[in-house]
């Protein structure tokens, strides 16, 4: 696991603050938040952004979604995503960046102060965020590949851990190695849908109606 030096930990919080404050100018990127169902109140709680003013080494990620990974000593990491109005594998663009030589973090650590007894690992971040507005503690993987042994330690406390994989065989692939690793149970993401486009639909009782009673 990287530790951050007090440099690098100085450069993730200057440009989550950058393109923080570009999104609130960005209608654009707004709307298509929007549509995700992140509202005000959601872009304020994650810190999301775009990067319209990219900081030096960032030239890469303009015009993406920023996505900071918060944590109580501050942000650790940048994931970047695209907002074009394409399919990302059709025009060979990849959806997702990660920052150069960043490590791979849960994201969302700060729902594990929640009490709670159950936690959902989601698959990806606008579904992790998407668990969390429905007041559902949440963290997120960035895919089965940003899986590492020593986050099992995270989630200890949790007496259920709930595998939220999304409705495609990617997703079952996730589950499966999540009730491997911390036996997670998988909750039923309808096929084609994912945690998101769930709530989006049906709002937080949406999610809440797939946990176990």
């Amino acid at each position: 696991m990287q530790t951050l030096s007090n440099e690098q930990r100085r450069f993730f919080e200057q440009a989550a603050s950058t393109y923080q404050a570009d999104l609130a100018g960005d209608t654009s990127a707004q709307a298509y938040l929007a549509s995700r169902g992140l509202g005000p109140a959601a872009l304020v709680t994650f810190r999301l952004g775009v990067v319209r003013r990219p900081l030096v080494g960032h030239e890469q990620y303009a015009g993406r979604l920023a996505i900071p990974y918060l944590t109580p000593a501050g942000v650790v990491n940048l994931r970047f995503r695209c907002l074009q109005p394409h399919d990302c594998k059709e025009a060979g663009c990849p959806k997702y960046l990660s920052a150069d030589g960043a490590d791979t973090n849960l994201y969302n650590v700060m729902d594990l102060k929640k009490d709670s007894p159950v936690v959902v690992v989601a698959e990806g971040e606008i579904d992790t965020m998407s668990w969390s507005l429905a007041d559902v503690p949440a963290v997120g993987l960035a895919g089965t590949e940003a899986w590492q042994k020593h986050f099992g330690r995270c989630l200890e406390d949790f007496d259920v851990v709930l595998a939220a994989g999304d409705g495609d065989t990617a997703g079952r692939k996730l589950n499966s190695l999540l009730a491997r690793e911390v036996k997670a149970r998988p909750l039923r993401i309808p096929k084609n849908f994912d945690s998101n486009k769930l709530y989006v639909e049906g709002g937080a009782d949406a999610l809440r109606r797939l946990l176990p009673d």
